[in-house]
């Protein structure tokens, strides 16, 4: 504390000097006493809320925590419920499928392998039908013991054969079990036990017996469910982290706990859990004290299509009441704190009672040789020359939040129109879009979406990664032009070669046809501008913030049935005849097949050449997006079906990818054509070319040359080989490894081929043709019937329609 001295005069005429006080000392001794007298004030209430708070709010908020818990609970078992029932239904539409009827029965599954492959890529449809879902299986017990999975097994192992053969021996037609095959359990105690075990961790497995509709089956599709995802979907009934959750049987066994790794302890707790479920039958919740621990109990029953099963969720009270006792005490403590340093500082001098004071202006004030400089500010002048700056500061935090807001609108936007704000009001939502800036009131919606075309013929400009940047380039253009027609727009960016812009404009007003003049100048723009094409797809009009996903959704579905057509398109939702196309595109299956025959020879150009005409054929009459989708798919699915046939696995050759879904994912046909050659034919002709060595690769090509052009004539394989000066047996191995197929398979598919054709397209007798493809009259009709499934006569009045 400073100390001053004045001058005054005595009356002898001396000077003296006498002490006083500056300001800043009264000043500072006023603020400490003011301060002992607020903490004395303060802390007495805060001790009462304190003990009110744990008394009486503490026991409320179980109350209203366990009728919370309840409905949580329901509506969760509910939604538990709908998957399971989900995966029956699933599962019996598939079971009563005409490809799993009786013809299984009887079915060669060697001889005819496109229904083999079939069976293969049901199962691995359905198997990818329901995220629960782990493995998909078909297992027959007639004509022989079949397992189709990923691919297809004959069952040779009698352990095996029987561990299957229960599937069909046990339950009803539809049924679940956690039993999962295994030799090593013996069939006599596995018949013996229950459907259900009480080991929790085996998987959850539903049988559906085929054929659906038939009382003696001999066969059965087997779904194994994912114990993890079981057990996460499961772990959804327990709000917290804390607690248990489980799933039990009519007679109280364990089939899927939401905390497989709980150990023993899980396990005690888990049994009393049951033991208070069966003593609490008339009440679907209650409270349970275990282990000093308090907690919320509901269970329930789920009505399986062959039992009844129960769920039971314990959540601990604690989790939620511990930080309200905890901040209640911190309360209580701090208030009975307050109140003995109040006491005490009234006790402590001036200066100790005013350090704190001291040194929070000390912390506040620039330092301490500014604050010498300025002798004539107190405190309060200290702490406002501070909060002048501070203000400084949050005034230039708001205006960086202004030059982030345009990216904040965005956001919410994109946020509401692909559906994640579905929680929320019309009402909060509004009040959200006014607090960005939006103006919704008394206004109506529009929804524009692009799609950018083109891009491959950029490859020169643009590499293949950039189409993000691409995107981004396009949007801002977008936005430029559509501030001289809209005055509120939002732009989304998707950085797919995609887009959209939600328009705000007021309801008196024609927005379509101002967005349609807006799309012509935005089609010329981008054309001038990035050199590409673009459709803009434009939906109807809405008032409410509500419809837009749904909206949103429409498009996305629509775009599939657009033209391929070269150009930039403007459509419009409304308008049926944007997507009605005048003539059905046709599957170019000739060209499919010399393609096919390009890449078992392992032609790379030959296959890139016939690509390139496949794609302008199913191109050439206007087809939609979704009809090019759908014939790629188709010859995807067919080179698929050749790889297996020489024995390449394409799941192996693909690093186990889907190449479906990334197909699907492509728009244009270019970029198509140039995916199936880099992604799909080149590896598997690198791979044919690995296994292949060149002399026998060479020697096959002519073997097979030979036989496309003279299989007319009599030709065997002792001949074939005579003329390669080969064995026939080094012959046949050669030709098997190098196309995958046998020496008179080959030759047979060959005529074949070639019967069929003289069959649509001359009115030959059936004995000359049989005769122009090298065989006799009787063993033609038995061979093509053998392969066709139809005598030629037949065929050709199929093709004709008779």
């Amino acid at each position: 504390m400073m100390m001053e001295t004045t001058k005054r005069e005595r009356p002898s005429g001396r000077l003296v000097r006498l002490p006083r006080f500056t300001p800043g000392r009264h000043k500072g001794r006023f603020y400490r006493n003011s301060l002992m007298i607020i903490l004395l004030i303060a802390s007495i209430p805060g001790l009462i809320t304190g003990i009110v708070m744990y008394q009486l709010v503490v026991g409320r908020m179980e109350n209203e925590f366990n009728r919370m818990h309840q409905s949580q609970i329901e509506n969760r078992a509910r939604n538990v419920d709908d998957q399971l029932a989900y995966l029956e239904m699933t599962l019996s539409h598939w079971a009563f499928e005409p490809r799993f009827g009786n013809a299984l029965r009887t079915l060669d599954f060697v001889y005819y392998f496109n229904e083999t492959q079939e069976i293969v890529t049901t199962l691995y449809v359905l198997e990818g039908s329901h995220p629960l879902i782990k493995s998909a299986q078909l297992y027959l017990q007639e004509p022989k013991p079949i397992l189709f999975n990923r691919e297809y097994n004959e069952l040779l192992d009698d352990a095996k054969i029987k561990a299957y053969d229960r599937y069909l021996a046990m339950g009803n037609h539809v049924y679940w079990t956690d039993w999962v095959s295994n030799p090593s359990i013996e069939p006599a105690a596995a018949m013996n036990s229950s459907l259900l075990h009480t080991d929790a961790g085996n998987a959850l497995v539903l049988v559906h017996k085929i054929p659906g509709e038939h009382n003696n089956p001999f066969g059965a599709l087997i779904i194994t469910l994912d114990n993890e995802k079981v057990a996460s979907l499961l772990k959804t009934l327990t709000p917290y982290d804390e607690g248990l959750t489980f799933l039990m049987d009519q007679e109280g066994h364990t089939l899927v706990t939401g905390n497989p790794g709980g150990g023993q302890q899980n396990s005690a707790f888990e049994q009393q859990l049951k033991e208070e479920v069966a003593q609490h039958a008339d009440s679907t919740s209650f409270l349970f004290k275990y282990e000093d621990q308090t907690y919320s109990v509901s269970y329930g029953s789920l009505s399986r299509i062959d039992s009844e099963w129960t769920y039971v969720s314990a959540a601990p009270l604690t989790s939620v009441t511990s930080p309200v006792k905890l901040v209640s005490k911190i309360i209580v403590i701090a208030s009975a704190g307050s109140l003995l340093l109040g006491l005490m500082l009234s006790w402590l001098a001036s200066r100790q009672i005013y350090s704190p004071v001291a040194r929070m202006l000390h912390l506040l004030t620039p330092g301490k040789h500014e604050a010498q400089a300025n002798p004539r500010l107190d405190e309060f002048q200290l702490l406002e020359q501070q909060w002048n700056e501070l203000t400084s500061r949050s005034l230039t935090a708001h205006r960086q939040l202004q030059e982030q807001l345009p990216h904040l609108r965005d956001s919410f936007v994109l946020q509401l129109v692909q559906g994640h704000l579905y929680a929320y009001s019309e009402e909060d939502l509004q009040k959200r879009m006014k607090n960005l800036g939006f103006e919704v009131e008394g206004q109506q919606l529009l929804l524009l979406q692009m799609y950018f075309t083109g891009y491959a013929r950029l490859q020169g400009r643009f590499g293949s990664q950039d189409t993000g940047l691409v995107t981004f380039a396009a949007v801002n253009i977008i936005e430029e032009v559509a501030k001289s027609y809209f005055n509120q727009v939002s732009m989304m960016n998707f950085h797919d070669l995609s887009s959209a812009m939600l328009v705000i404009a007021p309801k008196d007003e024609q927005l379509k046809p101002q967005a349609l003049l807006w799309g012509q100048e935005l089609v010329e723009v981008i054309g001038k501008t990035l050199k590409m094409n673009v459709t803009v797809m434009i939906s109807h009009s809405t008032d409410s913030l509500h419809e837009l996903p749904g909206i949103f959704v429409e498009m996305e579905q629509a775009v599939a049935y657009r033209s391929i057509e070269e150009g930039s398109q403007i459509l419009d939702l409304e308008d049926e005849q944007c997507f009605r196309r005048a003539e059905e595109a046709t599957y170019p299956l000739g060209l499919e097949r010399e393609m096919i025959q390009a890449i078992r020879l392992g032609k790379q150009e030959e296959a890139d050449r016939v690509l390139e005409q496949f794609m302008g054929e199913i191109a050439r009459t206007g087809s939609t997006e979704f009809q090019v989708q759908q014939m790629m798919l188709q010859l995807l699915g067919s080179v698929q079906h050749m790889m297996l046939q020489t024995g390449v696995t394409p799941y192996k050759l693909f690093g186990g990818c889907n190449m479906y879904e990334r197909l699907s994912a492509i728009r244009e046909p270019a970029q198509m054509k140039q995916w199936m050659m880099s992604k799909v034919l080149v590896p598997y002709i690198q791979e044919i070319e690995l296994r292949s060595q060149e002399p026998l690769k060479q020697v096959v090509e002519r073997t097979m040359l030979y036989m496309d052009e003279h299989y007319r004539n009599e030709i065997s394989l002792e001949g074939c080989a005579d003329a390669e000066q080969m064995t026939p047996y080094a012959l046949s191995k050669a030709f098997k490894q190098v196309s995958g197929m046998n020496f008179i398979d080959y030759l047979t598919k060959v005529r074949m081929e070639a019967a069929k054709q003289l069959l649509r397209e001359t009115t030959m007798k059936i004995n000359d043709i049989a005769a122009a493809v090298g065989y006799q009259h009787s063993y033609f009709n038995r061979i093509f019937k053998k392969q066709e499934g139809v005598t030629p006569s037949q065929y050709r009045d199929q093709w004709f329609g008779k």
